[in-house]
């Protein structure tokens, strides 16, 4: 199967219990070649959740997953080493130098770019002979990210990947791996609470509220469409409009722009932070 024709990443209405707490419900959007989402949500909006399910790490009530163009709960050898993910919690390699565990860790991946892994080392402060379980959390977290991504894999997924860095490693990484997904053709989806990170370098973002995807835009267009309208006292919208979240006389919608808002309304444009604001009003 030739995967640059193919969804990288399909969510097909997918749903998602834990006990009787519906986690993600009827969500569906797909990543191709290139693509670096960014996936916003409150705590408890299903987001890593979303992420493991796509590794086949927990199964799905109903709807189905393809990750690499494989089933997510039955992924081959093949397509698991053409994944990069990264937790939330920092994983493993205690009683490792740095030096040692990648050297372990990049044995079983022969695509392996010692020269991205190099510059990596340097630019977030590592010493090779540093021990593992020495590391801070941000360091630990530094160290998942070059495992993650040295091997240029087809599929990186980020779990707030960059919390616990400085803002500015933090923001040299974010622009090193919208890069990267454009040189190695790979797909990114990344979740984040750090709205101007998505800003800065996704180029689409998916919003998920209550384990619902409310939104799923390329960012210039998320830019333009999505508005707040501050309606006049009785006034009401025409049919057609898609109301996202209503607080009193505020409606937040989208495609305000191919609709006739009455005249009277005040309309305006919002940024990623104050729409994620709105959004939870």
């Amino acid at each position: 199967m030739d995967i640059s024709t193919e969804a990288i990443l399909k969510f097909n209405q997918v749903d998602k219990c834990f006990d009787d707490n519906v986690v993600l419900k009827q969500l569906s959007f797909s990543l191709s070649a290139g693509m670096v989402v960014g996936l916003l949500g409150q705590n408890g909006a299903g987001k890593s959740t979303l992420m493991r399910a796509a590794l086949g790490i927990v199964d799905i009530e109903s709807g189905s997953i393809s990750t690499l163009g494989e089933p997510a709960a039955s992924l081959s050898i093949q397509a698991k080493a053409k994944i990069g993910y990264v937790p939330q919690q920092p994983f493993g390699y205690e009683g490792f130098t740095i030096a040692s565990a990648l050297e372990l860790h990049s044995s079983f991946y022969p695509q392996w770019d010692k020269r991205l892994q190099t510059e990596w080392l340097e630019r977030f402060g590592l010493d090779p002979k540093q021990q593992v379980q020495k590391l801070s959390v941000g360091q630990r977290q530094s160290l998942a990210l070059i495992m993650a991504m040295a091997y240029r894999p087809q599929l990186l997924m980020l779990d707030e990947p960059v919390a616990s860095l400085d803002p500015i490693v933090r923001r040299q990484f974010m622009g090193d791996l919208f890069e990267l997904a454009l040189e190695s053709g790979s797909a990114v989806l990344f979740s984040s609470h750090i709205t101007s990170d998505i800003e800065r370098v996704a180029s689409h973002v998916a919003l998920i509220k209550r384990g619902e995807l409310v939104l799923f835009k390329e960012i210039d267009a998320l830019r333009e469409e999505v508005s707040l309208v501050h309606l006049g006292e009785n006034q009401t919208l025409p049919q057609g409009v898609k109301v996202l979240n209503r607080y009193q006389q505020q409606v937040l919608v989208d495609n305000e722009n191919q609709l006739e808002i009455p005249g009277s309304s005040q309309v305006s444009s919002l940024n990623l932070d104050q729409l994620f604001m709105e959004l939870h009003r």
